[in-house]
């Protein structure tokens, strides 16, 4: 029990960290190309968009565009609304414009003439934060390279400041996750950190239009397909725990059709002796949470009424045994030999490696992909 404990609090503070900053939510509000993402919103909502930005009311008499034209309009936009909509082009704007995903560093000699991509870098061992930057970034751990071209040595610090992180603007899913959620929290929107102890993390977001929350993986760049992991990736989940800076929950139900397997229970039973038990350890940490905080009366009831309904969509999916919208791609993020040695590519992937991926796998050292506190890349 002591490890899926550990767990629940390191997603309950990484949820905090984007409530402390308040000069970097509003730097980070300010970065947002609202009026390219949402002119459907911002056209018909000028003066409200503005006060929210930065307070200055401005002239709205004016037309303006009607429909986003930047990469991040996809056909199927017209299912979606409001602040919803906002969400999902967040998402793809965020993985395409603001995070680079990185499985190794670049080098870090500038007159060396290898790849950007740092193929040529070589896991040389992880070691802990040493300089200012990683320290002030809060860094669980520094990933060492070298470069097999030139012998550099390059470091990787894993920041889990977000600020730090909105400096550098590289990483892994951790990272991805860990700033989307201060992006999501600087538009206002209630933002859960999903961690899954099986090794991903990602964000959801409260839906005040519909009432649910909704799953946005800004590494994939793609919102409620909480399908993608198990049917998609064909990941063996276990624990699927959601926080956020005043709650903690089990959120396994949402992607899963398999919880009353033989094998999906036994993984479970890695970290809790049972259901029974495991349900009461949610429960106690997130009363223990709302106590401390001393949470007003109204934020109170908000909690219990969401907890409510949870549990009701949760049962009614579970029954029916089937997902309402399937996916079957694999793994979409990360290099194809990074994503094969995590068995990420899917159920059914036709992808192929050539020799310099499968080089690759060699490289990597197992140590650097694991959090401070158990397995994981986050």
């Amino acid at each position: 029990m002591a490890a899926i404990h550990t767990r629940i609090e390191s997603a309950n503070r990484s949820a905090k960290q984007w409530e402390a900053d308040r000069d970097l939510l509003a730097e980070i509000r300010q970065s947002i190309p609202l009026k390219e993402l949402v002119p459907e919103l911002v056209c018909d909502n000028e003066k409200r968009w503005n006060v929210f930005l930065d307070g200055v009311v401005v002239d709205s008499n004016r037309s303006g565009p009607v429909q986003c034209t930047t990469d991040c309009y996809k056909e199927d936009d017209g299912d979606w609304e409001g602040d919803d909509l906002l969400l999902k082009r967040l998402t793809l704007y965020f993985k395409q414009s603001v995070m680079k995903w990185c499985n190794q560093p670049p080098c870090s000699n500038p007159n060396c003439k290898g790849n950007e991509d740092g193929k040529q870098m070589e896991a040389k061992g992880v070691r802990g934060p040493i300089s200012d930057d990683e320290k002030a970034g809060k860094a669980s751990r520094v990933e060492v390279y070298s470069c097999r071209l030139c012998g550099a040595e390059t470091t990787f610090p894993r920041y889990n400041s977000p600020r730090m992180l909105n400096k550098s603007r590289r990483g892994r899913c951790g990272e991805f996750a860990n700033l989307f959620g201060t992006y999501c929290r600087a538009l206002g929107f209630d933002t859960r950190y999903i961690l899954d102890l099986t090794d991903h993390v990602w964000v959801e977001v409260w839906s005040v239009r519909q009432q649910r929350w909704i799953h946005a993986d800004s590494c994939e760049g793609i919102v409620d397909r909480p399908s993608m992991y198990e049917q998609g990736w064909g990941k063996k989940l276990s624990y699927v725990i959601g926080a956020t800076h005043d709650s903690v929950a089990d959120v396994t139900r949402r992607y899963t059709r398999k919880l009353n397997s033989d094998d999906f229970l036994a993984r479970r039973r890695e970290f809790t002796p049972d259901e029974t038990t495991g349900d009461r350890a949610f429960v106690q940490m997130d009363l223990t949470i709302r106590q401390v905080d001393n949470l007003p009366k109204g934020r109170l009831e908000e909690l219990d009424k969401r907890v409510a309904n949870e549990k009701k969509y949760f049962g009614i999916v579970q029954s029916s045994g089937v997902w309402d919208k399937d996916y079957y791609e694999g793994r979409l993020s990360g290099s194809l030999a990074w994503r094969a040695a995590r068995k990420e590519l899917g159920n059914d992937s036709g992808e192929a490696m050539d020799d310099d991926e499968n080089a690759e796998i060699s490289s990597f050292l197992v140590e650097s992909f694991y959090t401070s506190s158990g397995k994981g890349d986050n």
